[in-house]
């Protein structure tokens, strides 16, 4: 008799929500509670059905659905299982460089004279010293700043050799550059050279030495952030990744800051390219992290993630229906040759009824433009049922045409007088 009394009082609370005690919501981001809401979304079992009727493995899929505001778990499957994130991996890089070095953060190129400057005959006896401070994005356009600059200065022809030194990247086909020192160090010595510095000797790479003529700072981080993740950059990544330590570094700081375990979460590169891990519960920690970290500059997510159906890159062409463009902010992840195909959505949507919602899709094992059409459906029918999509971001690319913001700063005194200079 008493086992028939006590059963049913178990069934009743089974449903109760259990949330973390002593954790407050911070400015809108709350922890995950962990408790799944007791109407779930209808939208993950439609897309559950539509993967099993192409007869694709469901343990190959993860999802994970929570509201931003109120930590509330809306849908989830396989939330716990690792999988490949590829370029959602840039997320991640994200995170690090902003929480260590700051939105405001330059990438700095110095360049020196390695001997003396003759303004009469407009010769630097000795090497030209370029030391890269792992600019991400150091173009031809850079390049050709810096040798106006160096040409201002009074030096046109150089007896000495182009001394590379520090971490120098070029990049003047884009993102698909070599990212090499030796190619970087090509690239550059031809630019200089068709902006007219003539340089005698040969390019090598040594240490930094000589008078310090000028300092090139790139755009700011936040702006190379949003390049990167809008187009999937993976050079950028690579630099920027760089720039903090590496993988380990990334992942390190992950497992420190977010207390996530080193089984939820492996990186490989900070691209996102090859082999990497995350499970989707810890990709939503992670973009939590972001999301905090960008409030306390007073910035929002579409700062460093594009804008679905708005920006230009991977997102250009999705979720642009009319009745939900701009209510998306994500980041794309797509590999071909690993893991049978992996592609990955994770991000924001902002919904009517239930306010921001933080969303990760990952699907391997098949084929990434079906999966990329599943995705959409699903971001979808997710928003249309909480009530349809809240614009809150912009209605503009923010990366349409030329929006550089790099500085140029020189220190050298030509003769007597300051060269008053500097390119924003």
């Amino acid at each position: 008799m008493k086992r028939l009394i006590i059963l049913p009082l178990l069934i009743l609370l089974l449903p109760i929500q259990v949330r973390e005690l002593g954790t407050p919501a911070h400015a809108n981001v709350a922890r995950v509670a962990g408790a799944l809401d007791p109407d779930p979304l209808q939208a993950l079992s439609d897309y559950v059905d539509v993967i099993r009727a192409r007869g694709q493995s469901l343990d190959d899929q993860g999802v994970l659905i929570e509201s931003l505001d109120t930590g509330q778990l809306l849908a989830q499957h396989n939330a716990d299982v690792t999988f490949n994130p590829a370029s959602v991996m840039k997320l991640a890089t994200s995170l690090v460089a902003l929480a260590k070095l700051g939105p405001d953060y330059r990438y700095r190129t110095n360049v020196l004279a390695g001997g003396t400057i003759d303004p009469a005959t407009r010769m630097l006896e000795g090497d030209l010293v370029v030391e890269g401070g792992a600019d991400p994005m150091f173009s031809l356009y850079d390049a050709q700043e810096v040798a106006l600059q160096i040409s201002r200065l009074g030096v046109s022809h150089v007896r000495g050799a182009l001394r590379v030194a520090g971490q120098f990247y070029y990049f003047a086909n884009g993102y698909h550059s070599n990212l090499s020192l030796e190619t970087s160090a090509v690239k550059l010595r031809a630019a200089l050279q068709r902006a007219g510095i003539r340089i005698e000797g040969e390019t090598i790479f040594g240490e930094r030495a000589g008078t310090l003529l000028l300092s090139h700072y790139s755009d700011s981080l936040v702006s190379i952030l949003l390049y990167q993740n809008a187009h999937s950059s993976n050079a950028v990544a690579e630099v920027v990744g760089a720039s903090l330590g590496g993988p380990k570094a990334i992942q390190d700081y992950l497992v420190r800051q977010l207390s996530l375990s080193e089984s939820e979460i492996f990186v490989g590169r900070a691209s996102g390219l090859d082999f990497n891990r995350i499970t989707p519960r810890a990709t939503l920690k992670m973009l939590r992290a972001l999301i905090r970290v960008l409030m306390d500059h007073s910035l929002k997510p579409e700062d460093v993630m594009a804008v679905a159906g708005i920006d230009s890159g991977t997102l250009r062409g999705r979720l642009g229906r009319e009745d939900v463009r701009g209510a998306v902010v994500a980041k794309t992840g797509t590999l071909v040759s690993i893991d049978n195909g992996v592609s990955t959505l994770v991000g924001i949507a902002y919904t009517r009824a239930r306010g921001p919602l933080l969303f990760a899709v990952f699907n391997s094992g098949g084929g990434i433009f079906a999966y990329r059409r599943l995705q959409d459906q699903f971001i979808e029918r997710m928003i249309a049922e909480e009530g349809g999509a809240l614009s809150a971001t912009r209605n503009e690319d923010a990366l349409a045409g030329d929006t550089r913001g790099s500085i140029v700063q020189v220190f050298y005194r030509a003769g007597n007088q300051l060269v008053e200079t500097g390119a924003e």
